[in-house]
């Protein structure tokens, strides 16, 4: 895979498989953030690559960013994106600039050159659909969306820091979703049954016979015993 960057007007044309292969997947964050004019911190830009892995899974695609989730203490992590964050940072594709809160991974990532898109048009429409729809958000806000999500609402039952999060799972529940509410639309659309006349009646009728015959039973029985 390779990477197609525009500087000085000339399109160039730069691998991100090596030495860091979630380069392009950190890129297209922020390619997506410009596009609206939003901006990205550090914070933001690991919830939004999960969520982005997320969103590929449910559809029924493999993850997009190459990351291997982990749960962390402020929620799903993969040391390489720091890594991947400081590489394209040192090769001057980004700038990283401070931030006036004091959380420590708030610093601002913005691009210093314009880039063209860093992935395929498939996995680019994923990452466009989520910066549009939490790329706007604060950080609080962002990581009660991340851990509203199945792998880590399951990962936090285990309470074990640093399990892997298994992204299958929000395919599965969303299968099951989908099956449940087809469910449900079909049996909304059969007709009622409806008891006959009279049954409750009928019914009342026999279970007092059965109960009459059942005591008389139990009546001979303790005389004969």
């Amino acid at each position: 895979m390779s990477m197609r960057l525009i500087r000085g007007g000339a399109l160039i044309g730069m691998p991100v498989d090596s030495p860091n292969p979630l380069a392009g997947a950190v890129l297209s964050i922020l390619v997506a953030a410009r596009e609206l004019s939003l901006s990205v911190t550090e914070a933001h830009l690991v919830g939004l690559l999960y969520l982005t892995d997320v969103a590929a899974v449910e559809a029924g695609h493999p993850p997009i960013t190459g990351a291997t989730w982990r749960l962390g203490r402020r929620g799903p992590y993969d040391p390489a994106l720091t890594r991947a964050q400081d590489y394209v940072v040192e090769s001057e594709l980004v700038e990283r600039a401070d931030d006036e809160s004091a959380d420590a991974e708030a610093g601002v990532l913005s691009l210093t050159i314009n880039v063209d898109d860093p992935l395929d048009p498939d996995a680019m429409r994923f990452v466009r659909t989520v910066v549009a729809s939490h790329g706007g958000k604060d950080a609080a806000v962002l990581r009660t969306v991340v851990d509203a999500t199945v792998p880590v609402v399951e990962a936090q039952a285990g309470g074990e820091s640093g399990i892997l999060l298994d992204l299958s799972r929000a395919r599965r529940r969303r299968q099951a979703a989908a099956l449940l509410t087809r469910a449900r639309a079909r049996r909304a659309s059969m007709a009622h049954e409806r008891d006959d006349a009279g049954v409750g009646a009928v019914l009342k009728e026999e279970f007092l016979q059965a109960r009459d015959a059942l005591r008389r039973a139990n009546a001979k029985a303790l005389d004969d015993r």
